[in-house]
This record gives structure tokens, sequence and C-alpha cells, in this order.
């Protein structure tokens, strides 16, 4: 064959042709093929749609919620001051400072009754609660205790026999001094601010009363808007201090009161060897298993077999048709090949 080819650039050119042809018809026929048996192996079922919108749903709902979210934190990071983290604190008075909380975990076969007679201390007024929650399955209550009677309420959760309950102590005077460091800051910063106001103002006064007698409006006009913009950034400045100050002296209240009392975080369960209500409702679920499973075999069997079949046919007519390309294509180039031998 290389012996009797003609190695003229016209006939090289032309072979050069004919194998970009090629190339390019055997990349259209593949894709033919790889989308053929991609097609007849990608019969989708209900369970799988249902699970891709149900996807695409919680997506879209976590967007908006953290979207929201965001917000929210952004909104109370700018309106609390930050609290010292409890650090090291002076003096041998820090267990002077200490806050105590009870953290525990029931488990019973009378939720009912336990829930009820922790829920009973609400009334004393020694106690306030903060948080209760109930349900068919657990119950759980925060809620503080005046120090002098914690005694009282520890001996009373010990006798219902909990499966856990830790104590914590933790001093909180290194948070307090933290906050009066704060407060002091802000107070010299405040003091500041407000002695440059004041010195700003009657410096501007005294020019204004000078360009004043001197008939230059233009100065006059340029000390005017100079004056009320300092004047209104301090201004700005001395209010955002002392609403930091404000809120400084309430985060303080708010953790000198924890020294009056006693915390109690409870959370109880129910335990039951054998729990009717859970027997049933697991029957419930297992027999909801069983129609769903019924129901997937039926769909299986008649409407993803009709699907299946149809794409069946369209994978036919797509080989058939790919196998003719490539028929045609090959018997082009074996005549462009050998056609001028033959001729």
């Amino acid at each position: 064959m290389f012996k009797n080819f003609d190695w003229s650039v016209k006939s090289i050119a032309k072979v050069i042709g004919i194998v970009i042809l090629g190339i390019i018809a055997l990349t259209v026929v593949i894709s033919l093929i790889s989308f053929s048996i991609k097609t007849i192996f990608g019969v989708t079922s209900y369970r799988s749609d249902s699970d891709y919108y149900g996807n695409d749903y919680a997506m879209e709902e976590a967007a908006f919620f953290g979207k929201g979210g965001g917000g929210v934190v952004a909104m109370s990071s700018s309106y609390m001051p930050p609290i010292p983290e409890p650090g090291y604190s002076t003096g041998s008075d820090a267990e002077d400072y200490e806050v105590k909380e009870y953290y525990g975990t029931i488990k019973t076969r009378k939720l009912d009754e336990t829930c009820e007679m922790i829920y009973e201390l609400k009334a004393k007024d020694y106690i306030i609660f903060e948080s209760s929650n109930k349900d068919k399955e657990y119950c759980n209550y925060s809620f503080k205790v005046e120090k002098q009677y914690g005694d009282e309420i520890v001996a009373l959760i010990e006798s219902l026999d909990p499966e856990s309950f830790n104590a914590s102590i933790q001093s909180i005077k290194g948070t307090i001094e933290g906050m009066d460091d704060e407060l002091d800051i802000l107070t010299k910063k405040l003091e500041s601010v407000e002695e440059t106001l004041e010195e700003a103002q009657d410096a501007y006064d005294e020019i204004t009363v000078l360009a004043t007698r001197q008939n230059d409006a233009e100065t006059l006009a340029k000390i005017i808007d100079s004056k009320l913009n300092l004047i209104e950034k301090l201004t700005n400045e001395r209010l955002s201090i002392k609403e930091r100050i404000d809120r400084y002296n309430n985060s303080k209240s708010e953790q000198l009161d924890r020294l009056n009392y006693t915390f109690f975080n409870i959370n109880v369960y129910k335990d039951l060897i054998f729990d009717w209500e859970d027997i049933k409702d697991s029957w419930k679920y297992e027999t909801k298993q069983l129609v769903n499973n019924v129901n997937e075999v039926f769909q299986g069997i008649s409407l993803h077999l009709a699907t299946y079949l149809v794409r069946f046919v369209q994978v036919v007519l797509y080989l058939f048709i790919s196998v003719f390309l490539l028929k045609f294509v090959w018997t082009g180039v074996k005549y462009a090949w050998r056609g001028k031998k033959r001729k």
C-alpha cells in the first residue's frame, strides 16, 4: 500500500483530511453509543426523585433559615457587649464568687409522676423556673433556687434515684473583674470625649465671633460646617460609649445576681421494658414500610418496566443509527483511500 501511494502534497493533504473526518465521525459514534448505554441504565425510581426534591427543599430551607440565623446573630452581637471570659482572679476571695450548677438525668417508669413532682417546685417562692418542656417520652426543667435552699432541692433530686447527677462549680470573679476593667476604660474614654467636645465648642465659638466681626462670610460658612460635623461625630461617639457602659453595667448586675442562686438542669426520660406505645408505633412503622415496598414492586413491574421498554426501543434505534453511520464512514474512507487505484 505504501509502495503504490502517491506521496504528493495533494495526496498527503487528502489523507490528513480523511483522518480528521474519521476522528470526528468516530467521536460522534462513540458519543451516541455512550449516550445509548447511559440512557438504558439511567432508569430512575420514584424514591430517588423524592430524595432529590427532598434534598433540594432541605437546601433551600437551610439557606433561608441560615440567612435569618445570621441576621439574628449579627443583631445580637451588636446589641449586647461581649462578656469577658473567666480568667485569673486576683486576691484570695475567688470562692466568694462561686456559682454552682447541677445537671441531672433521671430514667423512670413513672414519667408523669416524676415530672409532676419536679414541676410542682415552681409554686415555691424561692424557686424560679427558666424553662420547662414535657413530651410523652421525656421532660426537662431548668430552674434556679435561692442559695440557702439549694441543699433541700439536691436532696429531693437524689431521692428520685437519678442515673447521673453532677455539680459544676465556677468562680465568676475573673469575669466581674474583666467587666470592671472594661467599664474603667469606657469611663475614661467618655470623659476624654466630653472634654474634647467641650473644648471644640469653645474654640469654634471664639473663631465664629472673630469671623463675624471681620465680615468674612466664606470663612464663617466653612467654620460652621466643620463645627457641625465635629460636634455630630463627638456626640455620636459619646452616646455610643454611654450605651456600652449601660450594657456592661446590666451584664455585671446579671452576673452578680447569679451569686444568689443555685442552678438546676434536670432531664427525665421514660424507661420501660415493655412500652406498648412504642411497640404499637413500631408495628405501624413496619406496616407502612411493607406497603411502600409492595408499592415499589408493583411500580417496578408496571410503570418502570414500561419506561424501560420505551427507552430500550430508543437505545436500539440509536445503536442502529450509530452502526449505519460507522459503516458509511468506513465505506467512504475505503473509497477515498482506494478510489484512485480503482480508477
